[in-house]
Protein backbone atom coordinates (compact mmCIF):
# COMPACT_ATOMS: atom_id res chain seq x y z
CA UNK A 1 0.00 0.00 0.00
CA UNK A 2 1.39 3.43 -1.20
CA UNK A 3 1.07 5.95 2.06
CA UNK A 4 -2.69 7.73 1.49
CA UNK A 5 -4.73 9.64 3.79
CA UNK A 6 -7.64 7.42 4.91
CA UNK A 7 -11.24 9.06 4.73
CA UNK A 8 -13.10 10.62 8.08
CA UNK A 9 -14.57 8.11 10.13
CA UNK A 10 -18.22 9.56 9.02
CA UNK A 11 -17.31 8.96 5.73
CA UNK A 12 -15.51 5.83 5.92
CA UNK A 13 -18.77 4.47 8.06
CA UNK A 14 -21.13 5.40 5.30
CA UNK A 15 -18.97 3.88 2.46
CA UNK A 16 -18.42 0.93 4.83
CA UNK A 17 -22.23 0.30 5.42
CA UNK A 18 -23.91 1.17 2.22
CA UNK A 19 -25.90 -1.40 0.62
CA UNK A 20 -24.66 -0.52 -2.51
CA UNK A 21 -21.38 -1.63 -4.28
CA UNK A 22 -18.59 1.56 -3.86
CA UNK A 23 -15.17 1.64 -5.09
CA UNK A 24 -12.90 4.65 -4.94
CA UNK A 25 -10.02 4.89 -7.51
CA UNK A 26 -6.93 6.84 -8.59
CA UNK A 27 -7.85 7.91 -12.31
CA UNK A 28 -5.15 4.91 -12.89
CA UNK A 29 -8.05 2.47 -12.28
CA UNK A 30 -6.08 1.41 -8.74
CA UNK A 31 -8.50 0.53 -6.10
CA UNK A 32 -8.60 2.70 -2.78
CA UNK A 33 -12.06 1.60 -1.37
CA UNK A 34 -14.00 -1.60 -1.96
CA UNK A 35 -17.05 -1.63 0.88
CA UNK A 36 -18.66 -4.72 2.25
CA UNK A 37 -21.60 -4.54 -0.43
CA UNK A 38 -18.77 -4.69 -3.13
CA UNK A 39 -16.72 -7.45 -1.36
CA UNK A 40 -20.70 -9.53 -1.12
CA UNK A 41 -21.34 -8.85 -4.89
CA UNK A 42 -18.34 -10.03 -6.28
CA UNK A 43 -16.94 -12.28 -3.91
CA UNK A 44 -13.59 -10.85 -4.12
CA UNK A 45 -12.26 -9.02 -0.55
CA UNK A 46 -10.67 -5.72 -0.11
CA UNK A 47 -8.12 -7.70 0.67
CA UNK A 48 -7.42 -9.19 -2.72
CA UNK A 49 -8.85 -5.56 -4.77
CA UNK A 50 -7.42 -2.33 -2.93
CA UNK A 51 -3.94 -0.90 -4.14
CA UNK A 52 -4.73 -2.90 -7.74
CA UNK A 53 -6.33 -3.07 -10.89
CA UNK A 54 -6.18 -6.54 -11.88
CA UNK A 55 -10.47 -6.29 -10.64
CA UNK A 56 -11.97 -5.47 -13.57
CA UNK A 57 -10.07 -8.28 -15.67
CA UNK A 58 -11.59 -10.67 -13.36
CA UNK A 59 -15.01 -9.07 -13.24
CA UNK A 60 -15.10 -8.90 -17.02
CA UNK A 61 -12.89 -11.91 -18.07
CA UNK A 62 -14.20 -12.10 -21.87
CA UNK A 63 -11.63 -9.65 -23.47
CA UNK A 64 -14.09 -9.19 -26.04
CA UNK A 65 -16.52 -7.80 -23.71
CA UNK A 66 -14.39 -6.17 -21.75
CA UNK A 67 -12.43 -4.21 -24.57
CA UNK A 68 -16.44 -3.37 -25.78
CA UNK A 69 -17.27 -2.04 -22.09
CA UNK A 70 -13.97 -0.11 -22.49
CA UNK A 71 -14.68 1.65 -25.60
CA UNK A 72 -18.24 2.45 -24.30
CA UNK A 73 -17.02 4.15 -21.20
CA UNK A 74 -14.60 6.08 -22.74
CA UNK A 75 -17.14 7.31 -25.95
CA UNK A 76 -19.04 8.43 -22.53
CA UNK A 77 -15.74 10.11 -20.66
CA UNK A 78 -15.14 12.34 -23.95
CA UNK A 79 -18.33 14.18 -23.40
CA UNK A 80 -18.55 14.23 -19.35
CA UNK A 81 -16.63 13.46 -16.81
CA UNK A 82 -18.78 10.61 -15.50
CA UNK A 83 -21.07 8.57 -16.41
CA UNK A 84 -24.67 7.31 -15.00
CA UNK A 85 -26.92 4.43 -15.41
CA UNK A 86 -25.00 2.40 -17.13
CA UNK A 87 -25.29 -1.23 -17.12
CA UNK A 88 -22.81 -3.97 -17.60
CA UNK A 89 -22.53 -7.46 -16.46
CA UNK A 90 -20.14 -8.89 -14.33
CA UNK A 91 -18.34 -12.30 -13.15
CA UNK A 92 -18.65 -12.86 -9.77
CA UNK A 93 -15.96 -14.66 -8.44
CA UNK A 94 -18.40 -17.96 -8.07
CA UNK A 95 -18.48 -17.77 -11.90
CA UNK A 96 -22.38 -16.33 -11.62
CA UNK A 97 -23.34 -13.14 -13.77
CA UNK A 98 -24.85 -9.96 -12.06
CA UNK A 99 -26.24 -7.17 -13.75
CA UNK A 100 -24.54 -3.94 -12.62
CA UNK A 101 -26.16 -0.09 -12.80
CA UNK A 102 -23.10 1.82 -12.25
CA UNK A 103 -22.82 5.53 -11.12
CA UNK A 104 -19.36 7.17 -11.02
CA UNK A 105 -18.29 11.16 -9.83
CA UNK A 106 -14.77 12.62 -9.90
CA UNK A 107 -13.79 13.80 -6.75
CA UNK A 108 -10.52 16.27 -5.62
CA UNK A 109 -8.47 15.11 -2.95
CA UNK A 110 -4.86 15.96 -1.78
CA UNK A 111 -3.51 12.96 -3.36
CA UNK A 112 -4.99 13.60 -6.72
CA UNK A 113 -8.70 13.38 -8.73
CA UNK A 114 -10.21 9.99 -7.71
CA UNK A 115 -13.33 8.27 -8.86
CA UNK A 116 -16.21 7.69 -6.54
CA UNK A 117 -17.90 4.53 -8.65
CA UNK A 118 -21.12 3.20 -7.11
CA UNK A 119 -22.32 0.12 -8.56
CA UNK A 120 -26.21 -1.47 -7.81
CA UNK A 121 -27.29 -4.85 -8.10
CA UNK A 122 -30.55 -4.79 -10.61
CA UNK A 123 -30.09 -8.58 -11.45
CA UNK A 124 -33.37 -9.32 -9.44
CA UNK A 125 -34.42 -6.34 -11.28
CA UNK A 126 -34.06 -7.42 -14.66
CA UNK A 127 -35.19 -11.21 -14.05
CA UNK A 128 -38.97 -9.65 -13.15
CA UNK A 129 -38.39 -7.54 -15.84
CA UNK A 130 -37.87 -9.89 -18.24
CA UNK A 131 -40.63 -12.27 -16.30
CA UNK A 132 -42.91 -9.67 -17.04
CA UNK A 133 -41.87 -8.85 -20.63
CA UNK A 134 -42.61 -12.56 -21.11
CA UNK A 135 -45.78 -12.75 -19.83
CA UNK A 136 -46.79 -9.77 -21.93
CA UNK A 137 -45.72 -11.27 -25.11
CA UNK A 138 -46.77 -15.01 -24.18
CA UNK A 139 -50.51 -13.93 -23.13
CA UNK A 140 -53.47 -14.90 -25.63
CA UNK A 141 -55.04 -11.63 -25.26
CA UNK A 142 -53.84 -8.26 -26.87
CA UNK A 143 -52.21 -6.20 -24.91
CA UNK A 144 -51.24 -2.30 -25.22
CA UNK A 145 -49.26 0.31 -23.39
CA UNK A 146 -50.32 3.28 -24.50
CA UNK A 147 -48.37 7.11 -23.64
CA UNK A 148 -50.74 9.86 -22.22
CA UNK A 149 -50.94 11.05 -25.97
CA UNK A 150 -51.72 7.85 -27.49
CA UNK A 151 -49.02 6.72 -28.48
CA UNK A 152 -48.68 3.25 -28.45
CA UNK A 153 -45.46 2.24 -26.12
CA UNK A 154 -45.71 -1.93 -26.47
CA UNK A 155 -47.81 -3.85 -28.68
CA UNK A 156 -47.06 -7.45 -27.97
CA UNK A 157 -47.74 -11.06 -30.13
CA UNK A 158 -51.29 -11.43 -29.72
CA UNK A 159 -52.19 -7.95 -30.39
CA UNK A 160 -49.75 -8.64 -33.67
CA UNK A 161 -51.71 -11.91 -34.34
CA UNK A 162 -55.64 -10.07 -33.71
CA UNK A 163 -55.03 -6.95 -35.53
CA UNK A 164 -52.21 -8.42 -37.88
CA UNK A 165 -50.51 -5.12 -37.56
CA UNK A 166 -46.39 -5.18 -36.46
CA UNK A 167 -45.23 -3.68 -33.09
CA UNK A 168 -42.82 -1.71 -35.75
CA UNK A 169 -46.26 -0.80 -37.92
CA UNK A 170 -47.63 0.44 -34.06
CA UNK A 171 -45.27 0.93 -31.64
CA UNK A 172 -44.58 5.07 -31.53
CA UNK A 173 -47.81 6.35 -33.03
CA UNK A 174 -51.41 6.17 -32.31
CA UNK A 175 -51.98 5.99 -36.27
CA UNK A 176 -53.33 2.29 -35.29
CA UNK A 177 -56.82 3.48 -33.15
CA UNK A 178 -57.72 5.44 -36.59
CA UNK A 179 -57.01 2.13 -38.73
CA UNK A 180 -58.44 -0.38 -36.42
CA UNK A 181 -61.48 1.96 -36.81
CA UNK A 182 -61.78 3.30 -40.53
CA UNK A 183 -65.21 4.42 -40.43
CA UNK A 184 -65.21 7.60 -38.83
CA UNK A 185 -68.57 7.78 -37.49
CA UNK A 186 -68.04 4.46 -35.53
CA UNK A 187 -64.83 5.67 -34.59
CA UNK A 188 -66.40 8.98 -32.56
CA UNK A 189 -69.18 6.40 -31.18
CA UNK A 190 -66.82 4.77 -29.71
CA UNK A 191 -64.71 7.66 -28.85
CA UNK A 192 -67.55 9.61 -27.00
CA UNK A 193 -68.36 6.37 -25.37
CA UNK A 194 -64.87 5.88 -23.79
CA UNK A 195 -65.16 9.76 -22.94
CA UNK A 196 -68.33 9.38 -21.07
CA UNK A 197 -67.38 5.98 -19.13
CA UNK A 198 -63.50 7.53 -17.96
CA UNK A 199 -65.49 10.97 -17.10
CA UNK A 200 -67.10 8.68 -13.83
CA UNK A 201 -63.72 6.40 -13.36
CA UNK A 202 -60.27 6.62 -14.46
CA UNK A 203 -60.69 2.70 -16.21
CA UNK A 204 -63.24 0.41 -18.52
CA UNK A 205 -64.28 -2.79 -18.02
CA UNK A 206 -65.94 -5.42 -20.83
CA UNK A 207 -66.35 -2.74 -23.03
CA UNK A 208 -66.72 -4.09 -26.59
CA UNK A 209 -65.76 -2.59 -30.17
CA UNK A 210 -65.34 -3.96 -33.36
CA UNK A 211 -62.12 -3.57 -34.99
CA UNK A 212 -61.09 -3.88 -38.48
CA UNK A 213 -57.92 -6.01 -39.33
CA UNK A 214 -55.23 -5.55 -41.70
CA UNK A 215 -57.11 -8.40 -43.85
CA UNK A 216 -60.31 -6.40 -43.39
CA UNK A 217 -61.69 -8.78 -41.29
CA UNK A 218 -64.59 -7.68 -38.40
CA UNK A 219 -62.90 -8.81 -34.51
CA UNK A 220 -64.99 -7.98 -31.69
CA UNK A 221 -63.38 -7.08 -29.18
CA UNK A 222 -63.63 -6.90 -25.24
CA UNK A 223 -61.28 -4.29 -23.78
CA UNK A 224 -60.06 -3.97 -20.24
CA UNK A 225 -58.13 -0.80 -19.13
CA UNK A 226 -55.89 0.40 -16.05
CA UNK A 227 -54.10 3.60 -15.21
CA UNK A 228 -50.57 3.09 -14.17
CA UNK A 229 -47.61 4.87 -13.41
CA UNK A 230 -46.74 7.96 -11.65
CA UNK A 231 -48.74 11.88 -12.32
CA UNK A 232 -45.57 12.84 -14.22
CA UNK A 233 -45.43 10.43 -16.42
CA UNK A 234 -48.72 8.19 -16.85
CA UNK A 235 -49.65 5.31 -19.24
CA UNK A 236 -52.69 3.61 -19.90
CA UNK A 237 -53.01 -0.22 -20.01
CA UNK A 238 -55.45 -1.80 -22.63
CA UNK A 239 -55.94 -5.69 -22.56
CA UNK A 240 -58.55 -6.89 -25.19
CA UNK A 241 -59.85 -10.25 -25.64
CA UNK A 242 -60.85 -11.57 -28.80
CA UNK A 243 -64.45 -12.39 -28.26
CA UNK A 244 -65.82 -12.66 -31.93
CA UNK A 245 -66.65 -16.22 -31.53
CA UNK A 246 -67.96 -16.59 -28.14
CA UNK A 247 -70.53 -13.27 -29.84
CA UNK A 248 -71.21 -16.07 -32.74
CA UNK A 249 -72.36 -18.44 -30.57
CA UNK A 250 -74.14 -16.35 -28.58
CA UNK A 251 -76.00 -14.93 -31.45
CA UNK A 252 -76.36 -19.07 -32.52
CA UNK A 253 -78.09 -19.64 -29.12
CA UNK A 254 -80.15 -16.93 -29.71
CA UNK A 255 -81.08 -17.64 -32.73
CA UNK A 256 -81.28 -21.48 -31.73
CA UNK A 257 -83.70 -20.33 -28.90
CA UNK A 258 -85.92 -18.53 -30.85
CA UNK A 259 -86.38 -21.18 -33.28
CA UNK A 260 -86.99 -23.59 -30.75
CA UNK A 261 -89.69 -21.90 -29.45
CA UNK A 262 -90.97 -21.26 -33.07
CA UNK A 263 -91.21 -25.40 -33.70
CA UNK A 264 -92.42 -26.74 -30.18
CA UNK A 265 -95.25 -23.64 -30.15
CA UNK A 266 -97.40 -26.00 -32.38
CA UNK A 267 -96.91 -29.24 -31.62
CA UNK A 268 -97.09 -28.46 -27.60
CA UNK A 269 -100.43 -26.26 -27.96
CA UNK A 270 -101.96 -29.58 -29.93
CA UNK A 271 -101.10 -32.14 -26.82
CA UNK A 272 -102.38 -29.44 -24.89
CA UNK A 273 -105.43 -28.94 -26.51
CA UNK A 274 -106.09 -32.92 -26.56
CA UNK A 275 -105.14 -33.26 -22.81
CA UNK A 276 -107.89 -30.27 -22.16
CA UNK A 277 -110.52 -32.42 -24.48
CA UNK A 278 -109.46 -35.54 -22.68
CA UNK A 279 -110.52 -33.64 -19.35
CA UNK A 280 -113.79 -32.69 -20.41
CA UNK A 281 -114.64 -36.08 -21.56
CA UNK A 282 -113.46 -37.67 -18.56
CA UNK A 283 -115.79 -35.55 -16.58
CA UNK A 284 -118.76 -35.48 -18.79
CA UNK A 285 -118.16 -39.51 -17.89
CA UNK A 286 -118.51 -40.57 -21.78
CA UNK A 287 -114.83 -42.28 -21.88
CA UNK A 288 -114.12 -45.95 -20.70
CA UNK A 289 -110.99 -46.44 -18.51
CA UNK A 290 -109.55 -48.05 -21.35
CA UNK A 291 -110.07 -45.18 -23.74
CA UNK A 292 -108.70 -42.93 -21.56
CA UNK A 293 -105.61 -44.52 -21.29
CA UNK A 294 -105.30 -45.26 -24.92
CA UNK A 295 -105.50 -41.14 -25.50
CA UNK A 296 -103.20 -40.82 -22.69
CA UNK A 297 -100.55 -42.94 -24.34
CA UNK A 298 -100.71 -41.54 -27.65
CA UNK A 299 -100.08 -37.96 -25.54
CA UNK A 300 -97.24 -39.40 -24.24
CA UNK A 301 -96.05 -40.57 -27.59
CA UNK A 302 -96.58 -36.80 -28.77
CA UNK A 303 -94.44 -35.61 -25.65
CA UNK A 304 -91.71 -37.67 -26.00
CA UNK A 305 -91.32 -36.72 -29.92
CA UNK A 306 -91.30 -33.04 -29.47
CA UNK A 307 -88.52 -34.02 -26.77
CA UNK A 308 -86.29 -36.03 -29.28
CA UNK A 309 -86.54 -33.05 -31.91
CA UNK A 310 -85.47 -30.91 -29.06
CA UNK A 311 -82.50 -33.14 -28.43
CA UNK A 312 -81.72 -33.65 -32.16
CA UNK A 313 -82.07 -29.47 -32.62
CA UNK A 314 -79.90 -28.87 -29.46
CA UNK A 315 -77.10 -31.42 -30.92
CA UNK A 316 -77.01 -29.62 -34.50
CA UNK A 317 -76.29 -26.52 -32.87
CA UNK A 318 -73.59 -28.04 -30.68
CA UNK A 319 -71.95 -29.54 -33.43
CA UNK A 320 -72.28 -26.52 -35.59
CA UNK A 321 -71.04 -24.13 -32.85
CA UNK A 322 -67.66 -25.32 -30.95
CA UNK A 323 -66.93 -21.71 -29.25
CA UNK A 324 -70.44 -22.00 -27.38
CA UNK A 325 -69.44 -20.90 -23.63
CA UNK A 326 -68.90 -23.95 -21.36
CA UNK A 327 -72.15 -22.81 -19.19
CA UNK A 328 -74.29 -23.09 -21.77
CA UNK A 329 -73.08 -26.58 -23.70
CA UNK A 330 -73.50 -28.28 -20.36
CA UNK A 331 -77.35 -27.18 -20.31
CA UNK A 332 -77.53 -27.88 -24.14
CA UNK A 333 -76.09 -31.34 -23.56
CA UNK A 334 -77.91 -31.92 -20.43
Amino acid sequence: MTNREEPGCIEAGILENALVMIAVMEKSGTILAWNQAAEKITGYSKEEVIGKTTIWKKLYPKKEYRDTVTQQIATILTKKKYFENFETIITTRSGASRIILWNTKESSHKSGPLVVTVGQDITRLRQLDAFRDSVIENANVLITVMESEGKIAVWNKAAEEITGYSRAEVVGSRDIWKTLYPDSEYRRTVTRQITEIISTKSYFANFDTKIRTKTGASRVISWNTRQIGEDNQRYAIAIGRDITEQKKAEEALLAYMTEMAMRIQQPVGIVRDNLQDIAQLIRDGKLSKDEIAMLLDAQVRNAAQIGNNVQEFQKAILEENSEIPEAYRKFLEG
